[in-house]
C-alpha cells in the first residue's frame, strides 16, 4: 500500500490483483513505446513529484490515453482508480472510484490529478513489468522521441 499527497489531499492505493494487472498490460502493450520516456523518469526518481511538474513527461501519457478507444482507456482509467480510496477525516477514507457508475466519487479530481494517480498505480502494480521493459532497453534515455515523434 502506498500513501501519497496529490493537490492537498491525502490518497491511498493498493495494488491491482493479477489478473487486473494482467488486462490493464493489455490495453496498455500498444501505447508503451510512447511512455518508455515517462517509465525511464519513474524509474529513476524518488516519485511522481518530480515528473509532476514536467508536463512534457506527462503529455505521452495523456496523448496515448486519448489514442485509445474509449472501452480500454475507460478500463485502465477505472481498474486503476478503483483501487485509490481519499482521506476524508482523519480516520477514514472513501473510494475515489464508484465502479457501479464507472464515476469519480470526488469533484474536485480533475483529471491531471487522475493521470498522475493512475501513472503511481500503474507504477506500483506493474512495477515488475515496467522494470523487465526498462532493463530490455539499455540504450533507451529520459530524452528518447518515440517511433515518428
Amino acid at each position: 500500500m502506498t500513501e501519497i499527497e496529490e493537490g492537498g489531499q491525502r490518497y491511498r492505493l493498493t495494488r491491482l490483483d493479477a489478473m487486473r494487472q494482467f488486462h490493464v498490460s493489455r490495453k496498455l502493450a500498444p501505447i508503451v513505446p510512447t511512455l518508455v520516456p515517462v517509465f525511464l523518469k519513474i524509474a529513476r526518481s524518488e516519485g511522481l513529484e518530480d515528473i509532476a511538474s514536467s508536463a512534457v513527461l506527462l503529455q505521452p501519457f495523456a496523448e496515448a490515453i486519448a489514442g485509445m478507444n474509449d472501452t480500454d482507456a475507460e478500463y485502465v482509467l477505472g481498474t486503476c482508480l478503483s483501487v485509490v480510496q481519499r482521506q476524508t477525516t482523519a480516520t477514514s477514507w472513501a473510494p475515489v472510484w464508484s465502479e457501479k457508475a464507472k464515476a469519480c466519487m470526488f469533484d474536485d479530481v480533475d483529471m491531471g490529478v487522475m493521470v498522475k494517480l493512475v501513472l503511481e498505480v500503474v507504477k506500483d502494480s506493474l512495477g515488475p513489468f515496467i522494470r523487465g521493459l526498462l532493463t530490455s532497453l539499455p540504450e533507451a534515455s529520459p530524452d528518447s522521441q518515440p517511433v515518428g515523434g
